[in-house]
């Protein structure tokens, strides 16, 4: 990082904005472990002294002179609304307290780069030696972009394969952020939509009589998803929850439709893997038979975040064994695999249940495991007008 400047004995020098509370267990951490050499502080509040070190408010020459590391979380970002007013780059001139001594790693990506960034956390060497400078999920960037700044100053980018003709904003795609970055780059694939291998009957949101009633406290509702052959029985005027699962227990789609279906899917991971550092196809194609891999289609199992967070533990010469299983799973509205598609497909696991406890408590009606027959009666009482026969 430019702004470092060497002081007596190798240390770097700094200074430190704040003297709260952070700032004393940063001093103190610093004093303890050595490394860096504090030259004075500054604060917006008017103290000449602190721990015997001299007391500045911020100027334009003040922060100029080393990197500024900024000790609070609270008021990170109105201080650093002023340091950049002073013409100094985020990264470069001014750091998180949290990033002293550490490499800065931007994380980019959907909604399941959270639990990558939690398994990467679980490795000691990975915490020892980088930091991850928070930054929302992509449908979350309020902006439509991310601050240039930080991509080009960042020590390594891992992001996700966006590409530019998707719904976001261009500037977020991979390619426009990787001709930014200027140190490591990692591409990691996304597998985002890649389970519908599983579900065939699965449909975003359609059928003229289905609806998912959503709001404040259930934001997505009970079923992202339609079920056709759920649908297409209401429809007829069915209403008997046991014949429904009968129905899907039946062999609804023939096995060489499943397996075109599946052998469509291999095709698209394929396309996607290629442009990525990490690849995720060997692994899905070694243990789509072995053990679940998605939860729906949309999202993957937690087995498929954590191979991927393995493999970008390699790229950076860590060891992907250090990796630890985390209590959070990217389980939100699972789906059912209808036996027809276990066979066709020679699947050896078992899934008792959809929807488990201790899940997301709210994306089921009932307090315990949901299996097929209380999934059927869920979708019907919620997805479609009127009320199954056996509720």
């Amino acid at each position: 990082m430019a702004g470092i400047l060497k002081g007596e004995n190798g240390m770097r020098d700094i200074v430190i904005w704040g003297t709260g509370t952070v700032a004393r267990s940063l001093y103190y951490k610093i004093a303890r472990n050595g490394g860096f050499r504090v030259r004075y502080f500054i604060d917006n509040a008017p103290m000449r002294s602190f721990y015997d070190y001299d007391v500045y408010l911020p100027t334009r020459e003040n922060c100029s002179k080393y990197l500024v590391v900024v000790a609070s979380s609270i008021h990170y970002e109105e201080i650093s609304v002023q340091l950049l007013e002073f013409g100094l780059e985020e990264l470069q001139d001014f750091i998180p307290y949290q990033a002293l001594g550490k490499e800065v790693v931007l994380v980019h990506g959907n909604c399941y780069k959270l639990w990558i960034q939690e398994y990467l956390q679980t490795s000691k060497t990975f915490n020892d030696r980088y930091w991850i400078y928070p930054i929302p999920r992509v449908y979350h960037i309020k902006k439509g972009f991310i601050k240039d700044h930080l991509v080009k100053n960042c020590d390594v980018l891992i992001s996700q394969d966006i590409q530019e003709n998707d719904k976001f904003d261009e500037r977020l795609s991979f390619e426009y952020l990787s001709a930014r970055a200027t140190k490591k780059v990692i591409c990691i694939p996304n597998v985002y939509g890649l389970g519908k291998y599983l579900f065939p009957q699965a449909k975003l949101g359609e059928g003229e009589s289905w609806r998912n009633p959503a709001g404040p406290e259930l934001e997505n509702g009970l079923f992202l998803y339609s079920d056709e052959n759920i649908d297409r029985l209401w429809n007829s005027g069915e209403r008997n929850i046991d014949t429904i699962v009968q129905y899907l227990e039946t062999d609804i789609y023939s096995k060489q439709y499943i397996e075109d279906n599946l052998q469509n899917c291999f095709k698209k991971w394929e396309e996607r893997d290629r442009h990525c550092d990490v690849k995720i196809m060997d692994y899905i194609k070694a243990e789509y038979k072995n053990q679940l891999l998605f939860y729906e289609p949309a999202n993957p199992c937690n087995n498929v975040l954590r191979k991927i967070s393995e493999r970008i533990l390699e790229l950076l010469d860590i060891d992907h064994n250090e990796v630890q299983e985390i209590g959070a799973r990217n389980a939100t509205l699972e789906l059912p695999v209808y036996r027809c598609v276990k066979e066709a497909l020679g699947l050896k696991y078992e899934q008792e249940y959809i929807r488990e406890v201790p899940s997301w408590e709210q994306s089921k009606l009932i307090s315990g495991n949901m299996e097929l027959k209380e999934y059927c009666r869920e979708y019907c009482y919620w997805c479609h007008e009127g009320k199954p026969q056996n509720l």
